[in-house]
């Protein structure tokens, strides 16, 4: 169950709107950031958080480390601000250089958490972000509930991400796109309707059904297959149907996708969990 930090998030927004009505430095703005760190998120400020942290002579403002190991950092920056994607970067950077795989940016009314996948580049993947000034507070909270120490033991925040990429549209469609599911969706039309469909019409038929916007956020998919190994071609060749169709050819049974990209993970709303409102409202 996540941890509701809702009220002490609540006793922290009219001091995170001062600063941003007031467009505070960025200093003023990371001393509030260390107190919430402490009263909020349960972090011990002398044990858990490192101030400017130094990664290959470059700091970061903030090093959460959870048994005395680094385990996300946290870029501030000035309140009044909002955040961009271009701020990532730098501290992305940072973060490979540390294999640190979570990046915070904050300005303090505006959160957002960021998943780095090191690869042949920094791929970073926008996980969530609120507006504590203008998000419900327990859906606020829900987000910056996530980076609690006790959340972080549990791995809530990686598991969060994880489920996030699971049921991205991308995930979904890659699953649907494969032979074997498309083979089981044909043959129950089929069977539901008497009319054969062939897989290139099927494909098109479930293309149509999403949006231009959608299908420019999941990317080109391509149909998985499992191609034939040497014992499949030669129990092919000795059926009957090896007289009129041959399989497909190959050296291994790897299932191979054409083309594939990052899965987008980033959330255009606010994260939202009933399970807090829910425990809040029964306290109350």
């Amino acid at each position: 169950m996540p941890i509701d930090i809702s009220r002490g998030l609540k006793k922290y927004i009219p001091i995170f709107q001062e600063a941003h009505e007031q467009g505070i430095n960025e200093a003023e703005t990371s001393m509030r950031i260390s107190k919430f760190l402490e009263d909020v998120l349960g972090y011990d400020i002398f044990s858990d958080v490192s101030k400017e942290y130094t990664v290959k002579d470059k700091y970061v403002d903030y090093a959460i480390k959870v048994n005395n190991k680094p385990v996300f950092f946290i870029e501030v920056k000035q309140a009044g601000m909002e955040l961009r994607k271009s701020y990532i970067e730098q501290a992305g950077n940072y973060a490979a250089n540390a294999g640190i795989r979570w990046v915070v940016l904050t300005s303090g009314r505006y959160w957002q958490a960021y998943h780095l996948s090191f690869g042949e580049g920094i791929e970073s993947d926008l996980v969530w972000s609120t507006d504590i000034l203008e998000d419900d507070i327990y859906d606020a909270s829900f987000c910056i509930s996530m980076l609690h120490k006790k959340s972080i033991l549990k791995n809530e925040l990686e598991e969060y991400y994880l489920r996030r990429k699971t049921l991205s549209p991308r995930s979904i469609i890659q699953a649907v796109f494969r032979e074997d599911t498309l083979r089981a969706i044909r043959k129950h039309l089929r069977e539901a309707t008497g009319v054969s469909v062939d897989e290139e019409e099927l494909t098109d038929s479930i293309k149509d059904m999403l949006s231009k916007d959608a299908w420019e956020k999941i990317g080109d998919v391509k149909i998985k297959r499992k191609r034939k190994t040497s014992k499949s071609r030669q129990e092919a060749e000795t059926s009957p149907a090896s007289q009129t169709e041959q399989p497909a050819i190959t050296e291994n049974s790897t299932t191979v996708t054409i083309e594939t990209k990052d899965i987008p993970t980033a959330v255009d709303s606010p994260c939202s969990n009933d399970e807090i409102k829910k425990t809040a409202e029964g306290a109350k």
